[in-house]
């Protein structure tokens, strides 16, 4: 009887640990595969930001004179380093420039207001009755001069003109790519928290939370929004 006993324990024991090690076996692979599943979608939306981001980056490295019906420019690290390059190099010859700039023109303002004694004297002698036909041509040639200075000034002031639209086009590039980088940083640190808080919750239910959160945080007023995006990012380390 003890033989039947032990034999019924064992063979129930053996029942009992069998299902354990199955249900636990289960346990970790599903949870294996929701951790997988979480980390395939997490590198998809960071794959997805990065295109953008190296898209904006081969737009804006695109010449200026390009044609409108040109294919786009594969995104790549040459692309990256040409645009940093290429904005550097701008603001280079924008700050040499407007050095030079800013000397021509204080000089040509120097030298006439070296010539407002002489002719303030010309004009009280015009007042007077008293001015030769020498300070008339002085007066003249002075006159002649100004317009000349106000023409070199303009002419001076030119190459705004030539670099404004550059400069715009990758500041507004470095402005995608900032913003870009900011909603990625927060989606997928957002994403991640309530993963790490809710492991056992629906994906999809947690990326829909996740971009509504996003969307939330940036707001219809930019000052608060920007606060709200500040404060998070704090939350999340940055």
């Amino acid at each position: 009887m003890m033989d039947n006993v032990s034999t019924t324990l064992v063979e129930n024991l053996r029942t009992v640990i069998a299902e354990t090690v199955e249900r636990e076996i289960t346990k970790s692979l599903t949870s294996a595969l929701v951790e997988s599943e979480f980390h395939k979608r997490l590198s998809r939306d960071m794959r997805k930001g990065l295109q953008k981001i190296y898209k904006e980056i081969a737009q804006a490295a695109q010449t200026s004179h390009a044609p409108a019906e040109a294919p786009a420019l594969t995104p790549s690290q040459a692309d990256a380093d040409r645009l940093f390059s290429e904005a550097s190099q701008q603001l280079g010859e924008i700050l040499a420039t407007t050095e030079q700039a800013t000397v021509d023109i204080m000089d040509i303002v120097e030298r006439h207001f070296e010539l407002q004694p002489e002719a303030a004297v010309i004009l009280d002698n015009l007042k007077a009755g008293t001015a030769t036909p020498d300070d008339i041509e002085r007066l003249s040639a002075m006159h002649g001069q100004l317009g000349d200075d106000l023409v070199t000034i303009m002419t001076t002031l030119s190459f705004q003109d030539l670099t404004g639209q550059r400069i715009k086009k990758i500041v507004a590039a470095l402005q995608a790519i900032e913003s870009t980088v900011v909603e990625l940083f927060l989606s997928s640190g957002l994403l991640m928290k309530a993963h790490a808080e809710t492991p056992d919750r629906d994906l999809d239910e947690l990326e829909a939370e996740t971009r509504k959160a996003v969307s939330e945080l940036k707001g219809p007023t930019r000052d608060a929004s920007q606060a709200n995006i500040d404060d998070m990012l704090a939350q999340l380390g940055l």
